[in-house]
């Protein structure tokens, strides 16, 4: 969130009952939101040593969620920055992570650094129907996640490749021949199907693990995922003693459910897709009194996952590109922060699968959105886009592209045969990507990075058998 100009002497205090009618008064000239007015909801703002208030705001209640609303400053004191001064502070005061407010001035909020957002708590999406067109006009949600405030630095990530160094080794970065001349770049593989759960993630898992408070390993730990993300809680639980459940969908891929279960963890089959077994893993978080650790929005997975761009700016100092996957975000919030902190002039270009576009429609629209989810790739097959990564990547990424399930086949079949590798589906997406960038990529030093490799057997036999017939 910005940062307002320099101001005079000020103080904000809760509203009094004193200080109702002036509130009163201006909501209903400003045509505010004049539902439930009540002192306790409010703060208040005046300039120290002059009477009256200059500006107020409120966080409205409902019965499940919260609303930041009635921001108003004086008319005579109006463009000075009291306004951004008030928003930043209630969000600041804010009973939740996620500050949500209903607006018909979205540009304002924008520039503060809110997101425009059709994921909204039932009783906003009925407040706006509700207002729409009666009260105002053009009213529309917006978000902001006081998470992203606690996205790692440069040194978090630094602490992290410590953590994690005496656990697991540094993945290589591998230059392709065949690759190069097909694409006509520097091809440089980074080989994360390579580690001992064959996807990147496990760099997140262990720093969570070498970070995690002694309490909270008594809790134990609950994770939600495809398969990646809870393999890689299994592997971090098992090496501190520890708790895990992980919910996956009901039909998951066997490899990585299976794979869960040998490193100790309880795999608990929930619902048709990733974000139906989420909703469950946080409904049990909360019963079973355990941590839930998100596969965005926990800043120690992130700053682990972000080690990877580090060792590609170790090994590759002037890499022009780097093409990542992109389900959830947080490796590619990582390159983003960590390439782009290093490298200012480092392209970072994403991918998702067309089938489950969700992030890359709130990035082009600048606009949090679900999609639905139709996909091979179940490392790429999010639903719900987080404002966290959103938000990141509207500010630092360069590109973001689709890539079918077809593409992807073909991708994992170029793998084996010029680098021996072996990919799953959103672990040859960037690949797939690369390959789309055409002339854009010519004459560069192009990072691909191969995220996972978690393919099962008969999984491969249909792409083989596919390619054939």
């Amino acid at each position: 969130m910005t940062t307002a100009t320099t101001l005079p002497p000020y103080d904000i205090s809760p509203a009094t009952a004193a200080d109702m009618p002036f509130i009163s008064d201006s909501v209903a000239r400003l045509r505010l939101d004049g539902e439930r007015l009540e002192a306790q909801q409010f703060i208040v703002l005046r300039r120290e040593g002059r009477d009256g208030i200059i500006g107020f705001g409120r966080v409205k209640p409902y019965r499940q969620s919260h609303e930041l609303g009635c921001v108003a400053v004086i008319e005579e004191e109006r463009g000075r920055g009291w306004g951004e001064l008030l928003v930043r502070e209630l969000v600041r005061r804010f009973p939740q992570d996620e500050v949500y407010v209903t607006t018909d001035l979205p540009g304002y909020f924008e520039r503060l650094g809110f997101l425009r957002t059709e994921i909204l708590p039932a009783e906003l999406e009925e407040k706006i129907a509700r207002v729409e067109g009666t009260v105002r006009s053009g009213v529309v949600g917006m978000v902001y996640d006081r998470r992203i405030e606690q996205r790692p630095t440069l040194s978090d990530v630094y602490r992290a490749k410590h953590a994690i160094e005496p656990y697991l080794q540094r993945t290589p970065l591998v230059h392709n021949p065949y690759l190069s001349r097909l694409m006509g770049c520097e091809a440089y593989l980074k080989l994360e199907n390579l580690q001992p759960i064959g996807a990147f993630k496990v760099r997140g898992g262990v720093n969570l693990a070498a970070l995690l408070p002694e309490e909270d390993r008594r809790r134990g730990i609950v994770g939600a995922s495809t398969g990646n993300h809870g393999q890689s809680l299994a592997y971090a639980a098992k090496l501190v003693g520890m708790r895990c459940v992980i919910a996956m969908p009901r039909r998951p891929n066997p490899l990585k459910a299976e794979a869960i279960q040998t490193l100790g963890a309880e795999v608990a089959l929930h619902g048709r897709n990733f974000e139906q077994a989420r909703a469950w893993a946080e409904v049990f978080t909360r019963v079973e009194g355990m941590r839930y650790v998100h596969h965005t929005n926990a800043p120690e997975l992130v700053a682990g996952v972000a080690t990877l761009s580090l060792e590609i700016i170790e090994d590759l100092p002037h890499v022009d590109v780097i093409v990542t996957p992109i389900g959830g975000g947080s490796g590619a919030t990582g390159h983003c922060l960590v390439a782009k902190g290093l490298r200012p002039d480092v392209q970072v270009i994403g991918v998702q699968a067309e089938g489950a576009p969700a992030v890359y429609r709130s990035w082009k629209e600048r606009k949090l959105q679900r999609a639905p989810i139709d996909t091979i790739a179940e490392g790429l097959a999010t639903g719900t886009p987080f404002f966290a990564p959103v938000r990141t990547f509207i500010d630092y990424l360069d590109d973001m592209l689709l890539v079918s399930d077809d593409e992807m086949r073909e991708a994992i079949i170029l793998l084996l045969r010029s680098a021996r590798q072996l990919a799953e589906p959103a672990g040859a997406a960037a690949t797939a990507a690369a390959l789309k960038l055409g002339d854009r990529l010519k004459g560069k030093k192009v990072a691909i990075i191969l995220s996972g490799g978690n393919l099962p057997v008969d999984a491969l036999r249909r792409i083989l058998s596919a390619r054939r017939g």
